[in-house]
């Protein structure tokens, strides 16, 4: 009777998968060819041009950005993965302040809602809102979300924020700093 149930079971299973689980069909002829830029659909992947950063309003000074890596950490006060992340960050800021420029980016809050949040835990980088069509412009999907761009501009590391680490961050300085 138990064997029964579990076959039955995976068939429902495999049924709804196959009927609710199924992908857009593409017309013969116009499928995409699959390539490691094509793949990250919809998010700003590595290797790709930044689109020119537009700052709603600084919550900190203005950092000076000119010859520098940018890391644009897109998060919200709601969001407790991001708030976590941000001693993390801190500690890259105080040792990489001097080759990134590290900016908590946040929109659809009230700048009162954000510096109340700093007094419960520092963002010691520099802090900036934008409006909502930034986040698209970036094709931010979900946050945390963290966009490195080297000196010209190019995504050099695309994710979490909090797994950036130190031994990544060297690499990518020395491959893509001007000499």
């Amino acid at each position: 009777m138990m064997k029964t149930k579990v076959i039955f079971t995976m068939a429902i299973l495999l049924i709804s998968g196959y009927t609710f689980g199924q992908t857009k069909k593409v017309a013969a002829g116009t499928k995409k060819q699959t390539t490691a830029s094509s793949i990250a659909i919809d998010t700003m992947a590595v290797g790709m041009k930044a689109p020119l950063l537009k700052v709603e309003e600084w919550l900190s000074e203005v950092p000076d950005m000119k010859g520098k890596f940018v890391a644009l950490d897109f998060w919200g006060p709601s969001c407790k993965p991001c708030i976590a992340g941000f001693p993390h960050i801190n500690e890259l800021h105080r040792k990489y302040k001097d080759q990134v420029v590290f900016i908590a980016a946040t929109t659809d809050e009230a700048p009162g809602e954000v510096y109340t949040l700093q007094a419960g835990v520092p963002i010691e980088f520099y802090s900036m809102m934008q409006k909502p069509k930034a986040w698209k412009d970036y094709k931010i999907q979900g946050i945390p979300q963290m966009l490195l761009m080297d000196p010209d501009g190019i995504v050099r590391y695309s994710g979490n924020g909090f797994l950036l680490t130190e031994a990544m961050l060297n690499d990518i300085i020395s491959k893509y700093a001007r000499k």
